[in-house]
């Protein structure tokens, strides 16, 4: 890795910003505001190194745990494995759809990713499906302050299909299932 490399501006907890985040309609095509109740997400990263945990409230009644282990610009893909899920796992919201071909499921990845370092403020998540075809790119900038990052995810054929916002919690770090 680089001498300048530093991730660690990312590192801590992260609360979705609903007001500001949105996704594209898929029939329209227009920018709309994003349908997830929420999601939390904690970045830990030890050198070139990066733990990732995630929390998906989809619904009132339903919420998933994802999680991923990998070393920036590494040639292996690492999985991204869903390790808890609150609700109906066989919910139609996990269903296999146009993004998670192979759906979400217990125990399995939904996808595999490598995560790629810019700058500081700059990190790409590169992510395939479990059959192996690409599956999206999402860069993750951070603000000047630090205080927050947009996700801006890109499907494989290069469209921009969703814009969150996440803004630095200050509370204590979540209790992971």
């Amino acid at each position: 890795m680089e001498s300048d490399f530093d991730p660690n501006g990312f590192d801590g907890v992260w609360r979705m910003y609903l007001p500001d985040s949105k996704i594209k309609d898929p029939i329209t095509g227009e920018w709309v505001p994003e349908v997830l109740k929420g999601q939390l997400l904690e970045i830990r990263t030890d050198g070139d190194v990066m733990d990732y945990r995630i929390r998906i409230d989809i619904t009132d009644d339903l919420t998933t745990y994802m999680k991923y282990t990998c070393r920036f610009g590494d040639e292996e893909w690492a999985p991204y494995t869903v390790y808890h899920i609150d609700g109906d796992p066989n919910h139609e919201m996990l269903k296999p759809s146009d993004i998670l071909k192979g759906g979400t499921r217990l125990g399995e990845p939904v996808a595999f990713i490598k995560q790629v370092y810019v700058d500081p403020r700059t990190q790409y998540r590169i992510t395939k499906n479990p059959d192996g075809s690409a599956q999206y790119v999402m860069l993750r900038r951070l603000s000047e302050d630090r205080q927050r990052n947009v996700g801006t995810v890109l499907t494989a054929e290069g469209e921009a299909e969703i814009a969150k916002h996440f803004i630095r919690d200050a509370g204590p770090a979540p209790i992971w299932p």
